[in-house]
C-alpha cells in the first residue's frame, strides 16, 4: 500500500471469540490505533492537536471484509492510509495482514471533524489552520 504506515499487533486471548479467532469488531479498534499512528508519523498527534484543543474525529461510515481468520498469538500488521480529506472529512483505507504477508482483511473509514463541546460538524481549515496545513501535506493513496 503506497505512503502507508504500518502498525504490528500480536492477537490476544482477549481479541478472541471461545474458538480462539479473532472476534470481528476487534478490527475496529486495531483500526483505530492504525490511524492514530498513521497521523502521528506524520506530524499530528490526534490527542495534542484535535483532542486537547476541543475536535475529536468522529466515525461516519465504516467497512470491513474479511478474507482469512487470525487467531491468538497471529502477528498481524495493519498498514494504514490516508484515502480521501476535505477541510470537514477525512477517510483512511486499512490492510490487515498475516506472517505470511496474507491479506486477512481490508477496511475503510471515513471521518468528520466534530467539536466537543457544541457536537457539530467544523471547518478544520477556519477551527484550527495549523492542523489543516498538516493534514494538507500527508501523502495519500487512490483507489482503484
Amino acid at each position: 500500500m503506497d505512503h502507508a504506515v504500518t502498525t504490528p499487533f500480536e492477537v490476544r486471548w482477549g481479541e478472541c471469540d471461545p474458538a480462539g479467532i479473532v472476534y470481528h469488531p476487534v478490527y475496529f479498534d486495531w483500526f483505530a490505533v492504525a490511524r492514530m499512528r498513521f497521523l502521528r508519523e506524520h506530524g499530528v498527534s490526534y490527542m495534542e492537536s484535535l483532542h486537547d484543543r476541543g475536535l475529536v474525529l468522529v466515525v461516519i461510515d465504516v467497512q470491513c471484509q474479511y478474507f482469512k481468520s487470525l487467531r491468538a498469538e497471529d502477528k498481524a500488521w495493519v498498514d494504514a492510509s490516508l484515502h480521501m480529506l476535505t477541510k470537514t472529512r477525512l477517510a483512511m483505507q486499512y490492510v490487515v495482514r498475516n506472517e505470511r504477508g496474507e491479506v486477512c482483511a481490508q477496511g475503510r473509514t471515513e471521518h468528520a471533524y466534530v467539536d466537543i463541546a457544541s457536537q457539530r460538524a467544523v471547518n478544520i481549515a477556519k477551527r484550527a489552520p495549523d492542523v489543516w496545513e498538516v493534514l494538507q501535506k500527508l501523502p495519500r493513496v487512490q483507489v482503484s
